[in-house]
């Protein structure tokens, strides 16, 4: 099941605001697509509805990219809003699949500066580095799940 990746990325911000771990935008792209890489390689199918394009400092999420961009390089202080103005997660009782990924992702990346983890994404055989050498705006799904170049980096390997 794709989600929206603004449920997604609060999720992922749930936890870091009860960890008290700083995430900047940056950051939080980066965290979202080993998350969205780890779901595909577990379930075969896309985590979220909308594509990661091929941005200068790795994969990015436009509407994520939009929603979280009055932060600048600063942390994130508040969750994602829809169109309405409320903020919502996806619930984990009911997706098994991301509570698991998010289990797995979240403890090994959580530490980490938004630089490392977007060297990381530029790593020979990535996803990233495929859209990028072939010049493409889209990052191919099938590319996310099969991406393996970050794996021994993070410790999931």
């Amino acid at each position: 099941m794709a989600f929206d990746a603004t449920l997604v990325c609060n999720n992922i911000l749930k936890r870091a605001f009860e960890e008290d771990v700083p995430v900047t935008p940056m950051k939080l792209q980066k965290i979202l697509y080993f998350v969205a890489s780890e779901y595909a390689k577990d379930t075969g199918s896309p985590l979220l509805r909308e594509p990661f394009q091929q941005w200068q400092y790795g994969p990015v999420v436009a509407s994520v990219y939009s929603e979280f961009k009055p932060f600048g390089s600063g942390a994130i202080r508040r969750y994602g809003k829809d169109s309405q103005g409320k903020a919502y997660v996806v619930d984990e009782d009911q997706s098994g699949e991301l509570r698991e990924v998010l289990g797995r992702v979240w403890p090994v990346v959580k530490s980490q500066g938004a630089v490392q983890l977007s060297r990381i994404t530029h790593l020979p055989g990535s996803a990233w580095r495929k859209a990028f050498d072939a010049n493409e705006q889209y990052i191919d799904d099938a590319d996310i799940r099969a991406d393996e170049s970050y794996r021994s980096m993070l410790g999931l390997a």
